[in-house]
């Protein structure tokens, strides 16, 4: 059995807590997430027939999977409003008109889509990886559980952001 030669060059291992998510629509947001998942890549596959045996080859399309981050939410509602009004706009149930004053142009506060970034930091908390989010538009906003029964809890809520594509820069 073969034994490695050499040792990490990096020995310090990732933390669960060190990043920050920046999403360029709602600058804010920021201070108020506590959880992301990094979304799952897929490479599709095919598959060719032998006399033999069944080949698995390599497809050409990568698949994104969904982007879910959980969020504190302040008393005035705000962030959580900033998505639900992003949203209703998108697919305003009052009328034909799907987006509302939001425009495709790389307007900040009213385009349909914002582009978002994943920093992950080190151990010292210094930003080490970014990863990048292209076209970001929510398309589920979580509940908010009101309860007047049991102790204050500070409410967090959860949002599901589609996009094109995710590319890292180490």
């Amino acid at each position: 059995m073969a034994t490695l030669t050499t040792t990490p060059a990096n020995r310090s291992f990732l933390s669960n807590n060190k990043f920050e998510f920046v999403l360029r629509r709602i600058p804010n947001f920021t201070y108020l997430v506590q959880s992301v998942n990094l979304p799952t890549l897929t490479l599709g596959s095919s598959t060719v027939n032998t006399p033999f045996v069944a080949l698995s080859i390599p497809g050409t399309q990568l698949t994104f999977g969904t982007l879910s981050l959980t969020f504190m939410v302040d008393e005035d509602m705000q962030a959580w409003y900033e998505l639900y009004d992003w949203m209703w706009q998108l697919g305003n149930p009052e009328s034909y008109n799907k987006r509302g004053r939001l425009s495709d142009e790389d307007d900040i506060l009213n385009s349909v889509t914002s582009d978002a970034s994943l920093f992950v930091k080190t151990n010292a908390n210094n930003a080490n990886v970014k990863i990048a989010f292209k076209d970001v538009y929510p398309v589920e906003l979580g509940e908010l559980p009101f309860n007047s029964t049991g102790s204050q809890e500070f409410l967090t809520s959860s949002v599901t952001f589609a996009y094109t594509y995710y590319k890292i820069d180490i």
